[in-house]
């Protein structure tokens, strides 16, 4: 474990399991603003690097895991990508969605919010939606052809580039509309009238949020990184 002050809030999550729960604790972005250096990011928060350090280091040594994504080939990134996130994705959507447009219609007299949460939340999904399906029926099926060396017709290999720039594109924007929520929720504080459905909706939505910062962290300075490289 070496975290230094040079290098970025990305190269800290992806080298450090665990990392991400401290910068999401400290509002830190780890995903698409992750180019950030450790120094800067501590500066524009305030916070002292040592302190961060340590609290990264001390969440760090608690976490037993054999995973280094590192070292992972890329066909066992893929898989990773499908089992970890597109798995809770598909399964958790549905969820939300329901209890997103309960609460909404439950609630909207007292608290306005919820409907502009509800109709942020909706707004995410087309596009999340086709990019997994996107990977899981087109891209990822070529990739793994193209290293076995069969032969693939979804995508022409000049595409790669230009297909992961849209994928990164469309997650930062999906990024901002989580921004937009926390920010209305007040970082999903609950008022006090709370019924059970509205804080399971607000559970599940800061969860959603910080698994999606993961998925977006983890194909843009992992798994695309491996692809170009591979490919």
């Amino acid at each position: 474990m070496n975290i230094t002050k040079e290098k970025t809030v990305a190269e800290v999550v992806t080298e450090n399991v665990g990392a991400d729960h401290v910068f999401s604790k400290y509002n830190i972005d780890f995903c698409c603003g992750g180019d950030v250096t450790i120094d800067k990011a501590c500066k524009d928060k305030g916070l002292d690097f040592n302190v961060l350090k340590l609290k990264i280091e001390t969440i760090v040594n608690k976490i037993n895991t054999d995973v280094n994504v590192k070292e992972m080939d890329l066909v066992s990134l893929l898989n990773q990508t499908q089992q970890v996130y597109h798995n809770y994705f598909n399964e958790n959507i549905p969820l939300i969605s329901q209890l997103s447009a309960k609460v909404a219609e439950v609630h909207y007299l007292n608290h306005k919010e919820v409907v502009e949460v509800n109709i942020l939340f909706n707004k995410i999904l087309p596009d999340l939606n086709e990019q997994i399906n996107t990977e899981e029926k087109k891209l990822f099926p070529f990739i793994k052809n193209h290293l076995a060396q069969k032969n693939g017709e979804q995508f022409e290999l000049e595409q790669l580039p230009k297909t992961i720039l849209n994928f990164e594109k469309v997650q930062k924007q999906m990024a901002d509309v989580f921004k937009n929520i926390s920010k209305i929720t007040n970082n999903y504080s609950l008022p006090k009238d709370a019924c059970n459905t509205f804080k399971l909706l607000y559970n599940n939505l800061q969860e959603f949020e910080q698994n999606l910062h993961r998925f977006i962290h983890f194909e843009k300075n992992v798994l695309f990184p491996k692809v170009l490289e591979n490919l």
